[in-house]
């Protein structure tokens, strides 16, 4: 076989295997999309009763602030989204979706509701937690341990590199072997 023939093959494997990398492919492991598409990693989770006591400080978390509390202030650009429904709930996990919404505690309202972040924040009524119908995500009242669960989720930023800088490449390497054919 002639160096000729040998040089072509390998330049079209290096080539396909360069432009396999080019395909960012799904996205695996723990992470979930909304439903707008937005990618999200599961980090952890807490219970609507660990917060403090409203007799002892009339406190108030919606949501994002519990999880802030929790997990800490995520850096920029990474936010949190909550959801109240698990992984485990479904049967296929691909079908799964951060729903964005959290499990709040109404003040001298026995219903433990599931409300989305806009929804809540208007519930709130203010600062504390001591009027009837605040809503807090994070603090220990009546609801019971265990069963009222928030799930938190963190912004996944990916960096994909472009078919197109890949394409480049290709390019010049395929000029170049070329262009060692000629002489």
């Amino acid at each position: 076989m002639s160096s000729k023939i040998i040089n072509i093959v390998v330049v079209c494997v290096l080539s396909l295997f360069v432009a396999d990398r080019a395909n960012a492919g799904l996205i695996i492991g723990d992470h979930y999309s909304d439903n707008a598409g937005i990618q999200w990693e599961y980090i952890g989770s807490f219970d609507l009763t660990g917060g403090e006591d409203h007799s002892l400080k009339p406190t108030t978390y919606n949501g994002i602030e519990a999880a802030e509390f929790i997990f800490g202030q995520p850096t920029i650009p990474v936010s949190y989204a909550l959801s109240t429904n698990y992984t485990t709930d479904y049967t296929n996990i691909e079908d799964y979706i951060v729903n964005k919404e959290a499990f709040y505690q109404q003040y001298q309202i026995a219903a433990v509701k599931s409300y989305d972040q806009a929804r809540a924040t208007n519930l709130a009524g203010g600062i504390g937690y001591d009027a009837q119908g605040d809503v807090s995500a994070y603090i220990k009242d009546r609801a019971l341990e265990g069963i009222y669960i928030n799930y938190v989720f963190k912004s996944v930023t990916t960096s994909v590199p472009e078919p197109s800088t890949i394409a480049i490449f290709s390019l010049a390497l395929i000029g170049l072997v070329s262009r060692r054919f000629k002489n």
